[in-house]
């Protein structure tokens, strides 16, 4: 397999981190991380693609043992905003079961992930939990760390399935290049209820949110937008059962000279009362009025 700018990105954040009673420790490397732009039907490696492994520490002063594991994020606890769980915890798998670490030593273990080759499950945003648990008599102990992974299928218009779960969006990426300041650009998304029940979904910026850190969403390489008034929407979406709905985004930047060249992203979140949330990543690349910047294929990317 070739290098991360042919499929995936990757995102991490750095170190999860537990310790126990007696003294003992455990380390894990990356603590999290997205996926992105991952096709459905490819078997990825994850080191291959990005460089990335899981990487387990030791700090202590004898050999521990730990076991590892996948799991829907609900067997674990709570996850990240706007994602659904993995439909499936065993798309995603180890090279190994269990890894066992020298005293002040560390150990990898290599990811891998294969979506089922279906058309609704492009344009999706999932998590799934690494588990690394302490195994008992054998030099682990009672100690646990969860690494979530986001994964962000390819975002695509022109499939013929509904995308899969009870809201879906199409494409789950808008992307404004050449994005020229003083100027307008517009883009639509749409939205299916799949449900059996009418939905509302209020639509929100993402970043801004109580609670919501934007380093845990922004794509490697972009920073949050400047200003969410931006862009410009209609804040409520109305779907009858089994329907669908366009929503039209419209971009809209000052004639600044200070936003020539920028990178930005935001996500917005469709969102229910009883909390069924999911967004569309919506990214802008400025360039001075009069400028076109080089046309390129997308990549696939992991964030870091």
């Amino acid at each position: 397999m070739r290098r991360c700018c042919r499929e995936i990105v990757c995102c991490a954040c750095l170190l999860a981190a537990a310790r126990g009673a007696d003294a003992a420790s455990l380390k894990v490397a990356p603590a999290r991380f997205i996926v992105h732009n991952v096709t459905p039907g490819t078997v990825y490696d994850i080191h291959a693609e990005t460089g990335l492994r899981l990487t387990v520490y030791n700090d202590d002063e004898v050999s521990r043992t730990w076991l590892l594991s996948t799991h829907r994020p609900s067997e674990r606890g709570t996850w990240e905003t706007g994602y659904a769980e993995i439909p499936d915890a065993h798309w995603c798998w180890l090279d190994r079961n269990e890894v066992t670490v020298e005293p002040n030593g560390k150990a990898y273990a290599h990811l891998f992930l294969q979506v089922p080759a279906e058309e609704r499950y492009y344009n999706q945003q999932w998590v799934v939990t690494l588990g690394i648990e302490g195994k008992r008599n054998a030099g682990g102990v009672a100690l646990a760390a969860d690494v979530r992974m986001q994964i962000e299928t390819k975002s695509k218009e022109d499939v013929s399935a509904r995308p899969d779960g009870p809201l879906g969006i199409r494409p789950s990426l808008l992307r404004f290049e050449d994005a020229a300041p003083g100027g307008e650009a517009a883009a639509d998304v749409t939205v299916f209820n799949n449900s059996a029940a009418p939905g509302k979904y209020t639509v929100v910026p993402l970043f801004g949110q109580p609670g919501i850190e934007p380093r845990t969403y922004l794509t490697h390489g972009f920073e949050a937008i400047a200003d969410k008034d931006w862009l410009v929407y209609e804040s409520v979406v109305s779907v009858e059962p089994g329907g669908t709905a366009s929503l039209r985004v419209v971009l809209k930047i000052p004639g600044d000279a200070a936003h020539y060249g920028k990178r930005w992203e935001e996500l917005l979140l469709f969102r229910t009362e009883d909390g069924l949330s999911r967004f569309v990543r919506v990214q802008v690349e400025t360039v001075q009025p009069g400028a076109a910047a080089p046309q390129g294929e997308r990549e696939a990317t992991v964030s870091e």
